[in-house]
């Protein structure tokens, strides 16, 4: 098979076309204009190398800012561990998960992306109730399924030559090491932690285009609002993205969006650094 090459939106965009880029997508204007002010970074198109870097040229010159990248490189980023308490160290922010313990220390490179639904989003999901992130067993896609619909930081470092993700969510009430303040909010809490990893990270990149975007469920064959529009082409839940995410790996076939969200923003991260 051959390698899928990812285009990806890379807001915020230039003045664009919107007539030609709907036509380069083989979308109706109402859906290209869509994606064209959609905040978060998606995947417009999956085809061979030469054909992606065509498209991505056309959707340039058409003002819109894309990035292209190997989708194998999407499966190859961890799954996140869930931090069920965390501090600032004098040398270090140090995250416990169960009995593990991770320093990540200030002078190690680190990318964040920040994950938020709407003020008007209900409190776990469209389903309502709490979800205690606690509770879940072990890292991977059950983790992710978790705290989908929950505020969180995703913190991507290197440690031992491999890539790291810790995630702090927003019913972690041990928000310890922040100047003694009083026990903050949820939302609070993870602001200040964003704000406090900012002044004491030599090196950080954020990322907070998913901030206020509403989660999405996935569409399933079979299931009540199942979309066979592939008008929409690729945007997240449609068939045709499932798709091209099974044939990179099953293990992203069935992805939440918010896990989809943040290793499509920490890949855009790399290109950024790599330019």
């Amino acid at each position: 098979m051959l390698p899928q090459i990812l285009v990806i939106s890379d807001p915020p965009h230039r003045d664009v076309d919107q007539e030609v880029v709907a036509s380069i997508l083989g979308l109706e204007s109402d859906d290209a204009r869509l994606k064209i002010g959609f905040a978060a970074p998606e995947v417009l198109s999956a085809s061979d190398p030469a054909r992606a870097n065509e498209v991505a040229a056309s959707l340039r010159s058409a003002g819109l800012s894309v990035a292209v990248i190997d989708g194998h490189a999407m499966a190859g980023i961890p799954w996140p561990t869930l931090v069920s308490s965390f501090e600032f160290g004098s040398q270090g922010l140090i995250a416990r998960s169960g009995e593990n313990v991770v320093e990540v220390r200030y002078e190690t490179p680190v990318a964040v992306v920040y994950c938020k639904p709407p003020p008007d989003f209900p409190r776990g999901g469209p389903g309502g109730g709490a979800t205690d992130s606690k509770a879940a067993a072990g890292d991977g896609f059950t983790a992710t399924e978790t705290i989908e619909w929950m505020a969180r930081l995703d913190l991507y470092f290197t440690q031992n030559e491999a890539l790291r993700r810790i995630s702090i969510v927003d019913d972690v009430t041990d928000f310890s090491g922040l100047g003694g303040r009083s026990e903050p909010s949820a939302d609070e809490g993870l602001a200040a932690t964003l704000s406090e990893c900012r002044s004491r990270f030599a090196h950080l990149a954020v990322d907070s285009r998913l901030e206020n975007v509403r989660p999405r469920q996935r569409f399933i064959a079979g299931e009540r609002g199942f979309d066979l529009d592939l008008r929409k082409a690729f945007s997240f839940g449609t068939l045709l993205l499932r798709q091209v995410l099974d044939s990179i790996s099953p293990e992203l076939r069935d992805i939440p969006q918010y896990e989809y969200g943040s290793r499509v923003a920490y890949l855009l991260n790399g290109t950024r650094r790599e330019a």
